[in-house]
């Protein structure tokens, strides 16, 4: 074997003869993998463009870690802070405008993202809160509330 040939990894041949997961062969339903024609009129391609988002993201929310993830872009500390309101100060202290029109960009991207996908699926959104904002676990801490008739 000389050294411009790649060398196989271990777990190769069990990837590719591995089988296709629920949302791979939805796509290929779907024919995400066949040759597009280039004659495809604009309201197929939008139609088909739905079909394969709606695969996408329902993957994505389907699974707990693509929930976890989607929860730390729209509202953990590095993300778009979607529910939180930010006024950034500058060195002096002062409210620094333009850091807070970029903040107010950052939790604007998040809510639009956050209603799309509420849109979407919104018993994943729900399950994605339960999951990962604290607002949401319940603490043994607390009494529960009962109610009356």
């Amino acid at each position: 074997m000389s050294d411009d040939e790649p060398q196989s990894q271990p777990g190769d041949d069990e990837r590719s003869a591995a089988q296709p997961s629920d949302v791979e062969r939805e796509l290929l339903a779907l024919g995400q993998n066949a040759p597009r024609k280039r004659t495809e009129s604009k309201p197929h391609r939008i139609e088909r463009e739905r079909r394969e988002a709606d695969v996408f993201w329902g993957g994505v929310l389907a699974d707990p870690v693509g929930r976890r993830e989607l929860w730390r872009i729209i509202a953990g500390a590095g993300g778009a802070h979607a529910f939180e309101t930010q006024f950034p100060a500058g060195q002096v202290g002062f409210p620094d405008p333009n850091a807070a029109w970029y903040a107010r960009g950052e939790q604007d991207f998040g809510l639009r993202l956050y209603h799309a996908l509420l849109v979407r699926n919104a018993h994943a959104v729900a399950l994605m809160h339960q999951e990962n904002d604290t607002r949401f676990q319940s603490s043994k801490s607390q009494p529960s509330v009962k109610q009356e008739p």
